[in-house]
């Protein structure tokens, strides 16, 4: 069996005050593997809505995902009817015990910035507000030491 997801609509973002907003559209299509025939049988619709924050983490942004809400309901079956209320709270504990996680793992590490080498970001603040993700930060010029360098007198 194989899942494919793929993106319905283009993802709802909103930015506020202190957080940021989401909605994702998404469509499911599960396969049964038949030998070397690949048989689409089902697709589920899924929208899942969540909340996100960002922080400074070193010269990186970096974030964390909360899922607030998530449906999934039926689009087509070639194999009957699908029961979804036993279903989505399957779906649901994946999500928010294997996916989350997984997710927040990688985005808690952040993405790096556009900083110029030897420079840091010292007391960085971050302000969400009007669509907008403002990074407020003092800058700190560090000078590297290169140890290959031999230094004579």
């Amino acid at each position: 069996m194989n899942l494919n997801v793929s993106l319905s609509y283009p993802p709802v973002v909103q930015i506020s005050l202190q957080k940021i907003d989401a909605i994702i559209y998404a469509d499911l299509v599960i396969d049964v593997l038949d030998g070397s025939d690949i048989i689409p049988v089902a697709c589920l619709s899924l929208v899942m809505s969540g909340t996100g924050s960002v922080q400074i983490t070193g010269n990186n942004l970096a974030s964390h995902l909360k899922m607030d809400d998530f449906t999934l309901s039926l689009k087509w079956s070639k194999i009957g009817t699908l029961h979804m209320f036993l279903i989505q709270p399957v779906m649901w504990t994946l999500i928010e015990t294997v996916f989350l996680p997984y997710v927040n793992a990688h985005i808690g590490i952040g993405f790096p910035l556009p900083i110029i080498s030897e420079f840091t970001l010292q007391n960085a603040e971050i302000i969400t507000s009007d669509s907008r993700i403002t990074v407020c930060s003092d800058v700190t010029y560090y000078e590297s030491f290169d140890s290959t360098q031999v230094y004579t007198s």
